[in-house]
């Protein structure tokens, strides 16, 4: 673990209330000490032993504001007028018992005066019982110091808790509508292959329904293998990909030529799965399903400026259908359907801004969409 790393976990995880309480005396009491060692002139003749009284009223502090956990717990829930005037009253009861211990303390240490003297009435000539509460304005503040630390420390890691509550809903909300999206997929393309292996069967064509069949079986349990909300290789996505394509070869046999051309290193990259999927089946279904004969399909992938770059193209019919834009896809194209709708809403849900997406006609016919996403490696 960096040192960064190790920062970075001590800002979000809460610290104990005690380590927290025993520093801030301990810090009390090294500040004192380094005050009366450096400007009073009675230090050094001490042996520098007022470190003992000190520690002793750091310590009577400490066991002072320990309730104050409880006392402010019980009524931080209430108004902020409430809590306020809480604050207020527990600090001056505070600082009116703390301020005279103190004072006792250096008085016994610097003039050897006890408690039990002035009980007696042996106090130097000079004394006066107001001497107690000297500096209990300081006391004062010293306790609202405490206070302000402890709401503070305790209101930061509740805004913190609240913040990673809040990011964890919105990062589930994320997950499930991904799985959402992801899952239309299936039952739309099911709907078709199972006709077609229906159609297969009517026909009496039991060999090739079998195939078609364990072709079927085999592309669903990539699907339902593989997580909605991990990326995979676009290697991966293309072995899935052919796995469909042989499915739909065998509706459309020499109807239908795929041609790839992919980059070695666009290989590697990470795209979501079942990208390319939907984008296929809409040319299939559009442009290929309208063709007697020579449909072909292209699928290019390749890296250029540090950005993947994903093509699919048809030559299919070069109809007023093809939309000219996503935003007319998204609301007006039927050439569009449900898949690349689909596709779409996943890539902004998945990357925000950070892609694009364009839907045109081709200069030959037929349609070509285009993806460029981030250039990702995988882990």
């Amino acid at each position: 673990m960096s040192i960064k790393q190790f920062f970075a976990n001590v800002g979000d995880t809460k610290p104990s209330f005690w380590t927290l309480h025993v520093l801030g005396w301990a810090f009390y009491v090294l500040i004192f000490t380094i005050e009366y060692a450096a400007f009073n002139p009675y230090t050094a003749k001490t042996g520098y032993l007022i470190l003992l009284p000190l520690i002793f009223s750091g310590a009577v502090g400490g066991i002072l504001t320990w309730p104050l956990r409880s006392i402010y717990g019980y009524f931080s829930k209430g108004a902020p007028l409430q809590v306020m005037v809480t604050i207020v009253v527990m600090c001056i009861l505070i600082a009116a018992i703390w301020t005279p211990i103190k004072n006792l303390l250096l008085m016994y240490f610097f003039d050897h005066v006890t408690l039990y003297d002035l009980y007696l009435g042996n106090q130097p000539e000079d004394f006066h019982y107001g001497e107690l509460f000297l500096t209990v304005t300081y006391s004062f503040f010293m306790i609202m110091v405490w206070s302000c630390l402890y709401f503070g420390i305790n209101y930061h890691f509740k805004l913190l808790r609240e913040k990673q509550l809040h990011l964890e809903a919105a990062r589930l909300s994320h997950v499930a509508q991904i799985k959402m999206l992801r899952y239309q997929i299936n039952p739309h393309f099911l709907f078709n292959t199972l006709n077609a292996i229906s159609t297969l069967v009517l026909r009496g064509d039991k060999s090739t329904a079998n195939s078609m069949l364990s072709r079927l079986a085999t592309f669903l349990r990539f699907s339902l293998d593989n997580d909605p909300e991990q990326k995979i290789r676009l290697y991966d996505e293309l072995k899935a990909l052919m796995l469909y394509l042989d499915i739909e070869k065998t509706r459309f046999a020499d109807r239908l030529k795929v041609n790839f051309d992919v980059q070695l290193e666009a290989e590697r990259l990470l795209v979501p799965g079942l990208l390319l999927q939907p984008l296929v089946e809409n040319a299939i279904k559009y442009a290929i399903a309208q063709m007697e004969a020579d449909g072909v399909i292209e699928i290019r992938a390749q890296v250029l400026n540090n950005l993947l770059h994903l093509t699919v193209a048809d030559n299919g019919p070069n109809t007023d259908s093809i939309p000219t834009s996503t935003a007319q896809l998204l609301k007006e194209s039927q050439r569009g359907g449900v898949g690349l709708k689909n596709v779409v809403e996943r890539l902004r849900v998945l990357y925000a801004e950070n892609y694009q997406f364009s839907i045109r006609r081709g200069a030959y016919g037929g349609c070509v969409v285009k993806i460029v996403l981030p250039m990702e490696l995988p882990a």
